[in-house]
């Protein structure tokens, strides 16, 4: 039987690109032995069905160096693991930071890699690509959970990240992303490797997210005429400040609605400001990180997502299971996505995104056509062939 390893940077980090290899490896669980490897230490309470790779030193070593070169030294550290942080910080001035990592922080690492048939990489911005694409034995697999064209260029950071791609995915011998426009996409950035990029969607995982949904909601749904819900981080590329636009042209036409936000980030702060700025809190609800949003989705009226940039969001999946209408900006892979569910709404303009808006509320059907169970054997059906090669 193959054996399989998912290899994550931080697998307790809560993101739709988590939630579907989870249940890649679940699903693939029935055929193949799969296992995670992860640089932090797993939560006690994680729920994965694949067999955890326990790396103790690794996780030590790895959380040192993930720590800033101030902390480190205040740190209750022993000296090795303090004069290892030094010699990190002086390599990453010298420009050969991943050098030092490889031979002092992944040379283990690398060696129980080796003994895989695949390796999946989930992160597009991971530390370990570099290591991945060095292994020799097995076959590797890129995992692309975004809309790589905007992305890569998104952020002084993104370009950082991604300069090396096109030599460092020579090396792979695949790159899943999401969707066809998302395909495109990559190959327009990256011709080169045309050949290797393929469309795989997530699956969904339909019987969790029901049986969630029935649980005790954490939030009580006020009674309005809308209560509209989004999902996500609270981070520069879902550009809430459209949301606070609509809110403002809502409440000033006097529109009965409340605006729910699950999610955390680092603009909370900033919207929270905003939308006292613009007299929206009684409208517009921050509801931070939950552990279960479904039951709180599921009593929401209208799901919308209008981000700057997406792949194929796993909360619209999500939505659509519940059987909550979306509206989302036609980004990345969204268009393929409601089009194989046969339902939800584009806003394709930005100069009357609020017309737009009222449009496609009045208008809304959230009946999905196709059925999620053959969508998701189909999916199935091209994951085998990834692993077969």
């Amino acid at each position: 039987m193959k054996k399989i390893v998912y290899v994550f940077d931080d697998i307790n980090y809560q993101s739709g690109a988590q939630k579907a290899a989870f249940y890649q490896m679940q699903c693939l669980s029935d055929k193949y032995d799969v296992y995670a490897m992860s640089l932090s230490k797993p939560d006690e309470e994680l729920e994965i069905t694949a067999t955890i790779i326990r790396q103790e030193t690794l996780w030590e070593k790895a959380d040192a160096y993930t720590k800033s070169f101030k902390e480190m030294l205040i740190s209750n550290k022993g000296f090795s693991e303090k004069a290892g942080r030094i010699f990190y910080a002086i390599s990453m001035r010298l420009g050969i930071g991943e050098l030092f990592l490889t031979f002092f922080l992944y040379k283990k690492l690398i060696e129980e890699l080796e003994k895989f048939d695949v390796v999946v990489v989930v992160s597009e911005a991971s530390k370990l690509r570099n290591v991945v694409g060095g292994l020799a034995k097995p076959r590797k697999v890129q995992w692309i959970h975004t809309d790589y064209e905007r992305w890569c260029q998104y952020s002084e950071w993104t370009r950082a990240v991604t300069k090396n791609d096109s030599c460092l995915y020579k090396k792979y011998d695949c790159i899943v992303v999401l969707s066809e426009s998302c395909r495109q996409g990559m190959i327009r950035r990256i011709p080169q490797l045309s050949e290797k990029i393929v469309v795989i969607p997530n699956m969904v995982n339909i019987t969790d997210i029901q049986r969630k949904s029935l649980e005790e909601a954490e939030v009580f749904i006020t009674d309005k005429a809308y209560n509209f819900v989004t999902v996500g981080r609270l981070d520069k590329e879902k550009n809430f400040g459209r949301i606070l636009d609509i809110c403002k042209c809502l409440s000033a036409d006097k529109i009965d609605y409340t605006w729910y936000v699950i999610g955390d980030g680092p603009l909370r702060e900033s919207i929270q400001k905003q939308i006292k700025r613009l007299d929206l809190q009684e409208n517009v609800i921050l509801l931070g990180r939950l552990e279960n949003p479904y039951p709180v989705m599921k009593q929401c009226d209208i799901f919308v997502l209008l981000s700057d940039y997406e792949g194929t969001p796993v909360t619209i999946d999500e939505a659509v299971v519940l059987d909550l209408p979306v509206i989302s900006t036609p980004v990345g892979g969204i268009p393929e996505q409601l089009r194989r569910y046969g339902c939800g709404k584009l806003l394709e303009g930005t100069r009357n995104l609020y017309k737009e808006f009222t449009l496609a509320i009045d208008g809304i059907d959230e009946k999905k056509v196709v059925s999620i169970d053959i969508i998701n054997r189909t999916i199935f059906e091209k994951m085998i062939k990834i692993v077969e090669g």
